[in-house]
C-alpha cells in the first residue's frame, strides 16, 4: 500500500490482539507521509513524525517500523518526552515494541527542566532510565556558559521513576572542572523532590581552639512536617563533637530542638547544651511559647562558637489577647554564665493581667495592671508579690492648640517574704499624679513641613507605706534615652520606685523635605525638688537635675540614615554618645556605630570606652559578594573581633568562605582565629536564585 498521494496528515493505529497487547496502552504513529512494504512488512514514516508509546512521546523526521520484530529505528535526530518530565535529544534511537524499551545514542537529557544529562547511551525500560558514560548537573550549560560550576561524571546513572531516586555508579564530583571527590555509589532524590533523607554537603573549619577538621551533616525526613539533622564534627583537637537539630511544624505552631555535646570519657563528664524553642497558637489570639537552654558548663557555647551571650532567659509562657485586655502566665529562670557562684532565682508563677477601658461620655481612660509573682531560691528563701497598678487619665485640647493630659496612678504591692525559719509580710503603696503639656507648632508648605513640640510633664509620686523597703529583685537598670525621658515611672520594676516632685522637659523638632531628606532633633532634661538617689549611679538620672539628653536623626531618600544620642553633664561636658550610620544601596550596605563613654569615678566608670562597630556587605559581581565585620577598641587601638567573608553563588552552587578573629579573651570567650568553608550544592531537585528552571531548556 502506497500513501504518498495523500496530502493531509494521516494516522495509523496498529493494534495487536494478544492478551498482553490488549492490556497495554495504544501504540500509534503520526507523520506527514507514511509507506508500507508488504514483502518486508516494514512501515516507513517521514516528515514531523510522532510516536506515542505509553507515556513516552518520540519526535523525529524519519523512521522505520519492522512489524515482524516490532522494532522502530530512527536514523535522524530524535526528541523523547515522558510524562515524568524527562526530555531527551539523541542522534539515533531504537524502540522495541514488545519489551516497550527505548535505546538512544549520544543523548542530552533534561529532567523536570532542572537536571541536565549528557550520555553516550540511554535505555528506557519500564520505570527505569539507564544512562551510560553520563555527565549530570543542575547548572546551566549554554553556548555562553559551556562550563558548569559542578557536575557528576558517572560510569552509569539510573533514574528510577518508581522510587523517585537517581543512582550514580563510579562517580567523580568535579567543581569548576577539577575532580574533587570520588565515590563508587551515590543516591539522590530525583528532580522535583524537595525533601529527602541523605548525606548533606560537608563544611570545613580551621580554628586555634578547635583545630582543623570537617563537619558532616546527615538529614532525615520524619513525615511531611518534621525532620532531623545529625552532624559529626572531627578536628585535629576534637575527638568527636556531635550536633543535632529536630524541627517539627504543627498546624498552628513549630518546635525546634538544638543540641551539641562532647561524648564523655572516663575522666570527664558530658559537656554540651540543649536548646528548646517552640510556639503554638492554641486559638485565634492564644499562644503557648517555650524557650529554654540547658548548659553543662559556662565556656562551652563560646568556645565552640554557638553563642556569645553570657546570660540566658528560660521561659514557658501562655498568652491570651483580645481587643482591650491581655493575660500572660509564665515560668522564668535565668542562667548566668558570668559568675558560677551566682544563684539565679526561679520565677514561679509570673501571672500578669492588663486591661484598658475607655469611658465614652467622660473621655477617661482606665488602665489596669495586675500581677502575681513568686520568687524562690535554692536555700529555701524567696517571696511572693501581688501588685495592682491602676491608672486613670484624660486628654484635653484648648482652642489655642495646647494639649493637656492628666494622669492619676496608684501602685500597690503586697509581699510575703519567706526566710529560713521566718516569714514576714509587707504592703507598699505608691500613689502618683501627673500633668503633661504639649504645644505643637506646625508649618506646612508645598514641598516641606516643620513641626516644633515643647513638652513639659509635672509628676509627683511618693511612698505612703512604711519605710521598710522590700527585697529588690526587679530590674533597676534605666537607659536614659528619648523613650524613658517622658515615662512617668522610669524604673522598670515594681520593687523600687522614684519618689518626689519632678519636671520632665523636652523640645522636639521635625523637618521633612518631601522625597529628599528629613531630620529631627530632641533635647530633654529632668528637674527635681530634692536630690534623688533612686537610680543607678551611671544612669545620669540622679541628683536635683538629670544629665542633658540630645538626640538627632537624619535620612536622605531612604539611602542614608544617621542617628545619634548624646548625654551631657550639667556643665555641658560630654559623658557618653552613641552614633550610628546606615547606608543602603543596590550593590552595597554599610552599618556602623560609634560608642563613646567618658569615665566618671563618681558614677562607677573608671576608664574611658570608645568602640567602633562596622559591618559592610557588597555585591562585587553578578555571582560574587563580600562582607567585612569589625569591632574595635579605639582607646587601646586594638580590634576586639574582626571578620571577612567571600561568597560565590549562582543557580546551582553556593560557596561561602569566612575568616574571623577574636582578639580579646574572657572566661567565656577565649581568643580564637577561625576559618569556615561551606559549599552548598543546588540539590538535584532545587536551584538557587530566582530562576526555578534551566535557562537552556530542551522544549
Amino acid at each position: 500500500m502506497n500513501l504518498k498521494n495523500i496530502k493531509n496528515i494521516l494516522t495509523i493505529v496498529i493494534i495487536f490482539f494478544t492478551l498482553r497487547e490488549i492490556q497495554a496502552q495504544d501504540f500509534s504513529i503520526k507523520a506527514d507521509r507514511l509507506a508500507f512494504n508488504k514483502e518486508s512488512n516494514i512501515f516507513s514514516a517521514t516528515g514531523n513524525v510522532k510516536i506515542y508509546l505509553g507515556d513516552v512521546t518520540l519526535k523525529t523526521e524519519t523512521l522505520t517500523f519492522n512489524k515482524n520484530s516490532e522494532r522502530i529505528s530512527f536514523a535522524s535526530k530524535i526528541l523523547i518526552k515522558t510524562s515524568q518530565g524527562v526530555r531527551v535529544l539523541g542522534s539515533s534511537a531504537e524502540v522495541d515494541r514488545k519489551t516497550r524499551s527505548t535505546l538512544a545514542k549520544n543523548v542530552n537529557a533534561l529532567i523536570e527542566k532542572k537536571f541536565q544529562i549528557a550520555s553516550e547511551e540511554m535505555k528506557i525500560e519500564e520505570h527505569k532510565t539507564v544512562f551510560k558514560k553520563a555527565i549530570g548537573t543542575p547548572c546551566d550549560i549554554c553556548f555562553l556558559n559551556p562550563q558548569p560550576s559542578w557536575m557528576l561524571k558517572s560510569e552509569k546513572l539510573i533514574h528510577d521513576n518508581k522510587t523517585k531516586k537517581l543512582h550514580f555508579y563510579n562517580t567523580w564530583l568535579e567543581i569548576f572542572g577539577v575532580p574533587v571527590i570520588y565515590t563508587p555509589y551515590l543516591q539522590t532524590p530525583e528532580p522535583g523532590i524537595t525533601r529527602a533523607s541523605g548525606i548533606l554537603a560537608p563544611s570545613f573549619l580551621s580554628s586555634d581552639l578547635l583545630g582543623t577538621g570537617v563537619r558532616q551533616p546527615i538529614f532525615f525526613t520524619l513525615g511531611n512536617s518534621a525532620d532531623f539533622t545529625f552532624s559529626m564534627v572531627k578536628t585535629s583537637k576534637i575527638n568527636l563533637l556531635i550536633e543535632s537539630q529536630y524541627r517539627k511544624l504543627f498546624n498552628l505552631g513549630e518546635l525546634t530542638l538544638d543540641s551539641a555535646f562532647l561524648p564523655s570519657s572516663s575522666k570527664d563528664s558530658i559537656k554540651g547544651f540543649l536548646k528548646i524553642k517552640g510556639s503554638s497558637r492554641l486559638e485565634h489570639s492564644t499562644f503557648l511559647n517555650i524557650d529554654t537552654t540547658l548548659i553543662s558548663d559556662t565556656s562551652f557555647l563560646g568556645k565552640y562558637g554557638y553563642d556569645e551571650r553570657d546570660r540566658f532567659l528560660n521561659l514557658i509562657s501562655y498568652e491570651k489577647f483580645s481587643n482591650n485586655k491581655s493575660l500572660q502566665a509564665s515560668i522564668l529562670y535565668h542562667t548566668s554564665l558570668r559568675d558560677v557562684s551566682t544563684v539565679e532565682p526561679l520565677v514561679l508563677p509570673d501571672l500578669r493581667y492588663r486591661k484598658l477601658t475607655k469611658f465614652q461620655k467622660s473621655g477617661l481612660l482606665l488602665l489596669e495592671k495586675y500581677s502575681l509573682v513568686g520568687i524562690s531560691r535554692r536555700e529555701n528563701s524567696g517571696y511572693a508579690r501581688f501588685s495592682a497598678d491602676l491608672e486613670l487619665s484624660k486628654n484635653w485640647q484648648t482652642d489655642t492648640g495646647l494639649l493637656i493630659r492628666g494622669t492619676g496612678n496608684i501602685l500597690t504591692a503586697a509581699y510575703i517574704e519567706n526566710k529560713v525559719n521566718e516569714k514576714s509580710n509587707l504592703l507598699k503603696v505608691y500613689p502618683m499624679g501627673a500633668l503633661e503639656f504639649k504645644y505643637p507648632l506646625v508649618k506646612n508648605e508645598a514641598r516641606k513641613s516643620e513641626v516644633f513640640i515643647p513638652i513639659a510633664q509635672l509628676v509627683y509620686s511618693t511612698d505612703t507605706s512604711s519605710s521598710v523597703d522590700p527585697i529588690d529583685e526587679d530590674s533597676s537598670t534605666t537607659e536614659f534615652d528619648s523613650s524613658t525621658l517622658f515615662k512617668l515611672r522610669k524604673i522598670p520594676g515594681i520593687d523600687r520606685q522614684e519618689r518626689g516632685l519632678r519636671l520632665n522637659t523636652g523640645l522636639h523638632y521635625f523637618y521633612d523635605y518631601k522625597n529628599k531628606y528629613k531630620y529631627s532633633v530632641s533635647l530633654g532634661q529632668v528637674y527635681r525638688n530634692k536630690n534623688s538617689e533612686d537610680f543607678l549611679q551611671s544612669s545620669g538620672l540622679n541628683g536635683y537635675e538629670s544629665d542633658i539628653l540630645l538626640t538627632g536623626n537624619i535620612s536622605f531618600q531612604r539611602d542614608l540614615e544617621i542617628a545619634s544620642k548624646q548625654v551631657y553633664s550639667k556643665n555641658f561636658s560630654l559623658k557618653r554618645s552613641d552614633t550610628s550610620l546606615k547606608v543602603t544601596k543596590n550593590l552595597y550596605q554599610i552599618n556602623t556605630s560609634l560608642v563613646n563613654l567618658i569615665s566618671d569615678p563618681s558614677e562607677g566608670t573608671s576608664s574611658d570606652l570608645k568602640e567602633l562597630i562596622l559591618n559592610f556587605n557588597s555585591s562585587l559581581t553578578k555571582n560574587w559578594s563580600g562582607k567585612i565585620g569589625l569591632r574595635r577598641n579605639l582607646v587601646n587601638n586594638e580590634n576586639i573581633n574582626a571578620s571577612v567573608g567571600l561568597n560565590f553563588k549562582n543557580e546551582c552552587i553556593d560557596i561561602d568562605l569566612s575568616l574571623s578573629r577574636r582578639n580579646t579573651a574572657t572566661n567565656l570567650l577565649p581568643k580564637d582565629s577561625r576559618i569556615d568553608l561551606v559549599v552548598n550544592f543546588g540539590n538535584i531537585g532545587s536551584r538557587y536564585g530566582s530562576s526555578k528552571t534551566s535557562k537552556c531548556i530542551i522544549e
